[in-house]
């Protein structure tokens, strides 16, 4: 029984390893997921690459984390009880000699409203702000970044659990067969005829949207699918 066992998991592996050989002589696909990848995860940096808020602020002998801590603009000899601009607390810093801030290399935020720019929001690209503003004074090129990984771990998220929902259902069909079986496959036949934009409409006028609703509906409409693989594979 262990010998069989064992001779599965090696056919499964040597199955991946052609596969991943056949993935690899395909330079552009490959490529271009290896660059993807890399930018997903240099994605999680941003709140220290691209952010309006200092890194790490040293005061009057005092070390603070405006990252990790909210620090009211008093905390640094300011009147307002208010959370301090990073950028003009730097400069200030700089000129009283009373200590410095350390910002990210792009210090704006995707949700400021930078409403202290001449001129009327939309702005154009400059040297401070690589993309523009948006209508409401946001920098662009901070909302791309932000966006892109809201964006790509939305997709994975809803990727993995439709997949893990499919796969369940798929296994548990062909495993039992019989009745549940049937009686899951009509449902499944029902429930794929119903229409996805009107289910969307009707969902989000009751419910607020969110990231999790979204994740959710789509996983609801994105399991069927896989099922029908793994149910084929259970009875074979």
């Amino acid at each position: 029984m262990a010998t069989r066992t064992d001779d599965r998991q090696q056919v499964s592996v040597s199955i991946f390893r052609k596969r991943l050989r056949k993935f690899r002589k395909i330079k552009r696909g490959y490529y271009s997921f290896v660059i993807l990848l890399t930018l997903y995860a240099v994605s999680f940096l941003l709140p220290v690459l691209v952010n309006n808020k200092a890194i790490v602020v040293r005061y009057e002998g005092k070390t603070y984390w405006p990252l990790l801590h909210f620090y009211p603009s008093t905390t640094f000899g300011l009147d307002s009880g208010e959370e301090p601009d990073y950028r003009e607390l730097r400069a200030t810093l700089a000129e009283n000699g009373r200590g410095f801030a350390l910002m990210p290399p792009y210090p704006f935020h995707p949700n400021e409203s930078l409403l202290d720019l001449p001129g009327e929001p939309p702005h154009h690209p400059s040297r401070a702000h690589w993309c523009g503003t948006d209508n409401r004074g946001r920098d662009v090129f901070a909302r791309l970044l932000y966006g892109f990984r809201i964006s790509i771990s939305f997709a994975l998220i809803t990727t993995l659990v439709a997949y893990a929902v499919g796969i369940s259902i798929g296994a548990m069909l062909g495993y039992f067969g019989g009745r549940f079986d049937i009686t899951v496959q009509r449902f499944i036949e029902i429930w794929s005829s119903m229409p996805f934009l009107y289910t969307m409409i009707i969902i989000s006028s009751i419910l607020q949207p969110n990231f999790a609703l979204l994740v959710l509906v789509l996983t609801l409409f994105g399991w069927m699918g896989m099922t029908y693989y793994v149910r084929g594979e259970f009875y074979r």
